[in-house]
């Protein structure tokens, strides 16, 4: 069981919690073949609930770019 020392701390691993699945939901739409927009624009949206709340979007940030990129791939690959 996992103790939070405040309600900071809660939020934090929370919301770094709620990136996670929405990486992993993107990454699966990805893997076929297909643009993850939806994912992106949660993350996007889940960085600016962090800065509102004073919480860290590092791991956030993190998982945007990744999904950003592979987004871009795709997009790039198919216009060609």
């Amino acid at each position: 069981m996992i103790f939070y020392s405040n309600e900071l701390e809660f939020n934090q691993a929370a919301i770094n919690f709620a990136a996670r699945l929405i990486s992993e939901r993107a990454s699966s739409v990805i893997a076929t073949g297909n643009v993850a927009d939806i994912g992106e624009e949660c993350l996007e949206y889940l960085e600016y609930i962090a800065a509102d709340n004073n919480l860290s979007a590092v791991m956030i940030s993190t998982y945007l770019d990744i999904i950003r990129s592979e987004n871009e791939n795709i997009r790039l690959f198919f216009d060609k």
